[in-house]
């Protein structure tokens, strides 16, 4: 199993599966993945997004991924999460505006994002690969 050096930040039920077979291997990406479901609800958080965003795995699964954008980006959002899900495909945000991201402790920064659709056996997943774009982050070094 690709579980070897996984991080966890919350107990492991042993008899309950792994959600996402992966998550070792999301883990070892060198970019901040999040997994959304259809709602918009956050699926999965890899290591790498735990540091960029400050919150646990364990705080963020479940929440909808507006809880990672500044208030006033989070309407606006849920829109355009409706605009992709109609036609989702693999492609940059923000090509015509500069993106931003909420930390937990409340300080925002700009990213990078690339989308992509995922089936998988839970469903329709949008998999989100994001990279600070300079300034502050939460991820260190």
């Amino acid at each position: 199993m690709l579980r070897g050096q996984h991080v966890s930040d919350q107990p492991q039920d042993h008899n309950e599966p792994d959600r996402f077979a992966y998550s070792g291997l999301l883990d070892a990406m060198p970019d901040a993945i999040v997994l959304v479901d259809r709602a918009g609800r956050i699926a999965e958080f890899n290591v790498r997004a735990r540091v960029m965003f400050g919150y646990t795995r364990a705080e963020v699964v479940g929440q909808s991924v507006e809880l990672l954008l500044p208030e006033r980006y989070r309407d606006g959002h849920v829109g355009d999460r409706a605009h992709y899900a109609r036609s989702p495909h693999v492609r940059m945000m923000g090509a015509e505006q500069d993106l931003v991201a909420r930390h937990k402790d409340g300080h925002e920064f700009r990213v990078e994002i690339s989308l992509a659709p995922y089936q998988s056996a839970e469903g329709s997943l949008v998999v989100a690969a994001i990279r600070a774009a300079g300034g502050r982050h939460g991820a260190s070094g």
